[in-house]
């Protein structure tokens, strides 16, 4: 099988990112082989090819935007049979036994392994998973094309929306607006939430307020109109995180969606932490990435996006890196 592969981290500019013939990889026990139609390209699979990210297996395949179509079953595997149509999420596996798996937090689970970086990901043109870790998409009425953003910033999204804890007709603040603010914003306006949208791009600025998004401005100059309720952060500006809090509510809770941060520091606790709560987006989880799919399906969710074939993924990171891409995401269709 063809595959993007990286085995030395590089800026992207140096080509990290080198095509090999594989042997197409055979299902294990309850494993399943997956022949991949459709995967997004996240901006963690820049990190992990640019060495942001330390490599935990070498070489790896990136990709874990994963949708595609079942080929092959392992011994023992029942749960899809060949032609069915699956998804595949940065959540690759977890023990099922530890602490954090038994009380329902598998995202916090030590041994967990992860879609393009623990194991090898959808760049290629065959992936393996378990088949209790793949999602069912036999039964959800949306294009693959919509589907694959969907296995990263949709997930995401609606796990830091869902610990924000914010309730219908209340208000929802949020720094930053790329893919993932995007599918939050569309599921907090079909619940009469108020949201209100911080980000320096113009860009951004025009296609959130074309969402509906209730204000839109920069932080980093102006205040919201009002306090918010709940508010979720996305950039890694440490520096901005005392400002958020003093756009929220005492009672209110602030997540925070990045992977790493610069220093945070809070100059004023009793004006703007007291009472508040703090939270982090931790891995993902199965059963919010169920049912947001459920959600997606409903409100028929779709966004704007740049396709790629599978050729041209160096060049499609390249223009990822540079922010010139012609979309909120890019997404790998495998029959160009």
């Amino acid at each position: 099988m063809k595959a993007w592969v990286v085995e030395e981290q590089k800026q992207i500019t140096e080509r990290p990112l080198k095509m090999k013939n594989l042997p197409v990889p055979e299902p294990k026990e309850r494993e399943i082989r997956v022949r991949v139609t459709h995967c997004g390209i996240c901006r963690t699979d820049l990190h992990i090819a640019e060495g942001d990210i330390p490599l935990s297996k070498k070489p790896v395949i990136p990709g874990h935007e994963v949708v595609g179509v079942v080929d092959d079953v392992g011994a023992n595997a029942k749960r899809f049979s060949a032609g069915d149509r699956v998804g595949i999420s940065w959540l690759n596996s977890t023990c099922g036994s530890c602490k954090y798996c038994t009380r329902g937090d598998e995202n916090y689970c030590p041994h967990i392994k992860r879609t393009g970086y623990d194991v090898d990901g959808g760049f290629a043109e065959y992936v393996l998973v378990h088949e209790d870790y793949a999602f069912d998409l036999r039964n959800i009425n949306l294009a693959s094309e919509e589907l694959a953003p969907i296995m990263c910033p949709g997930i995401t999204g609606h796990y830091a929306f869902r610990i924000s804890e914010v309730r219908p007709g209340e208000k929802l603040g949020m720094l930053g607006f790329g893919p993932t603010a995007y599918y939050i914003l569309k599921v907090a306006k079909s619940m009469d939430i108020e949201v209100y949208i911080s980000t320096r791009s113009e860009e951004h600025k025009r296609i959130a307020k074309e969402h509906g998004a209730d204000w839109v401005g920069n932080l980093a100059h102006e205040d919201f109109p009002h306090k918010v309720d709940a508010f979720i952060f996305f950039p890694t500006a440490g520096a901005l995180v005392e400002r958020a809090l003093q756009n929220t509510v005492p009672a209110g809770t602030l997540v925070l969606g990045a992977v790493t941060m610069s220093p945070i520091t809070i100059s004023n606790y009793t004006a703007n932490l007291w009472g508040r709560k703090i939270k982090t987006v931790y891995q993902v989880r199965r059963d919010y990435g169920v049912e947001f799919l459920k959600i997606a399906e409903r409100l028929n969710v779709s966004i704007d996006k740049e396709i790629v074939s599978f050729e041209e993924v160096p060049d499609a990171m390249l223009r990822l890196k540079e922010g010139n891409i012609d979309g909120m995401v890019q997404v790998i269709d495998f029959s160009l």
